[in-house]
C-alpha cells in the first residue's frame, strides 16, 4: 500500500515529495533524495481534524504530511490504534452526530451546575467544622456591622420580649440552642433578616416595626433558624464559588474554603437566595408554627408585608440614578407563590 506525502527533515525548511509504502510492520519514504524506513510502532500520527492533512512524526523528529486518509488508518490500525480514532473522525465530520455531541455536552454541564454543584456544596459545608463555623459567623457579623449596619434603636423592653420569645424557640428546637440573636438597625437594609453560620440570626429595628404581633415575628425567626440548621449561608457562597467547592470535595481539605468564606457578608449583599434555600426554609418555619398552634396566616401576613416592603425600597432606587448598598440585600425575594404555599399548608 502507497500513497504520497510532504516530507522535512526536521533540520531545514526545505519541503520534499515522497512515496510512503506499507511493507509489514515497517513504513518506507522514499523520494528526492530521502529513503528510509521505520517501524510502525516508532512512529507518532497526528488526530484527525476535519479534511486537514495528518502529520506522520519519524523518531528522527522528521516529518511527513499524508492526505491519503485511508493510508493513514492502515497505519493506525497496524499500531493498534484505528478504530477509535476513526470512529471519533467519523462522529468529527457528521454534522448530526456533532450536533448531539454539542446537545450532550450542554446537557452534562447544565447537570452539574443543577445538581452536581449544589449536592457538593451540601456536603462540604456540611462537613464544615463547628469552629470555623462559628469564626465565620463572627468575622461576617463584624464585617457587617462596618458596611450596612448601626446599633439598634429599639427600646430595651421590646428587645428583651423578642430575645425572651428567641430563647423559648432555642429550648423548644434542640439545634437551635445554641442560636444567638441580635438587633440592628439598618437605613439601607430596611426591614429584613439575616442568618449567619453558627446561628447568628440578625433582625433590623424596621422588621421588629413592621410587624403586627410577635407571631409574626416568631414565623420569620423559625425562618431564619431553618437558613442556619440546612446551612444555606455556607452553602451559597460555596455554590459561588465553584472552583474552591469542587477542590474541597475532592481533597477532603475542608480548610482550603476558609478563604472563599471572607467573600460571605459579599454574596449575601450581591444575591438572594435560591427558591429552594427559602422554600427548606418556608417549610421549617411552618412545621414550628404549627407545633406552637400558632396560625400560619400570621406568618403569610409577614411575608406579603415584607415584600410590599422591599417593593417600596425598589421604587425608591428607580428615583435615583445610583443603586444603593441595600437594593442588593434583599435576601427574601417574597412572591405570591410562597405565600400562597404558606397558606395551604395550614388547611
Amino acid at each position: 500500500m502507497t500513497a504520497p506525502g510532504i516530507y522535512y527533515d526536521g533540520r531545514t525548511s526545505a519541503r520534499r515529495t515522497v512515496c510512503l509504502t506499507l511493507e509489514g510492520n515497517r513504513l518506507l519514504v522514499a523520494g528526492e533524495g530521502v529513503e528510509t524506513s521505520t517501524e510502525i510502532s516508532r512512529l507518532a500520527i497526528s488526530s484527525p481534524l476535519s479534511t486537514a492533512r495528518r502529520s506522520v512524526r519519524f523518531p528522527s523528529g522528521a516529518l511527513c504530511e499524508v492526505s491519503d486518509t485511508r493510508f493513514v488508518d492502515e497505519l493506525m490500525r497496524r499500531q493498534g490504534k484505528g478504530r477509535a480514532s476513526a470512529a471519533i473522525h467519523r462522529w468529527e465530520r457528521s454534522l448530526p452526530l456533532a450536533l448531539v455531541a454539542l446537545v450532550a455536552t450542554v446537557a452534562v454541564v447544565w447537570g452539574f451546575v443543577a445538581f452536581g454543584i449544589p449536592s457538593l456544596a451540601d456536603k462540604v459545608a456540611r462537613a464544615v467544622p463547628p469552629a470555623t463555623e462559628v469564626s465565620l459567623g463572627r468575622e461576617s457579623l463584624a464585617m457587617l456591622d462596618r458596611l450596612v449596619f448601626t446599633p439598634s434603636r429599639l427600646p430595651d423592653a421590646r428587645r428583651r420580649d423578642i430575645a425572651a420569645q428567641f430563647s423559648r424557640m432555642g429550648r423548644d428546637l434542640p439545634f437551635a440552642a445554641g442560636y444567638r440573636l441580635e438587633f440592628r438597625n439598618s437605613d439601607q437594609l430596611g426591614a429584613n433578616a439575616l442568618a449567619l453560620p453558627s446561628g447568628i440570626i440578625v433582625v433590623t429595628d424596621r422588621l421588629v416595626e413592621i410587624a403586627q404581633s410577635d407571631d409574626e415575628l416568631i414565623g420569620v425567626l423559625a425562618h431564619e433558624m431553618g437558613h442556619v440548621r440546612h446551612r444555606h449561608a455556607l452553602r451559597h457562597v460555596l455554590q459561588n464559588s465553584a472552583t474552591g467547592l469542587v477542590i474541597a470535595a475532592i481533597t477532603g481539605d475542608i480548610t482550603s474554603i476558609t478563604s472563599l468564606a471572607a467573600t460571605l457578608p459579599t454574596v449575601l449583599i450581591d444575591a438572594s437566595y435560591s427558591r429552594s434555600f427559602e422554600t427548606e426554609a418556608d417549610d421549617a418555619a411552618v412545621v414550628y408554627l404549627k407545633r406552637r398552634s400558632i396560625p400560619l396566616k400570621s406568618y403569610a401576613a409577614m411575608l406579603g408585608r415584607l415584600e410590599a416592603e422591599h417593593r417600596k425600597k425598589q421604587e425608591e432606587k428607580g428615583k435615583k440614578e445610583r443603586k444603593s448598598l441595600g437594593d442588593y440585600f434583599s435576601t427574601h425575594p417574597v412572591t405570591e407563590e410562597r405565600i400562597k404555599r404558606v397558606l395551604e399548608a395550614g388547611r
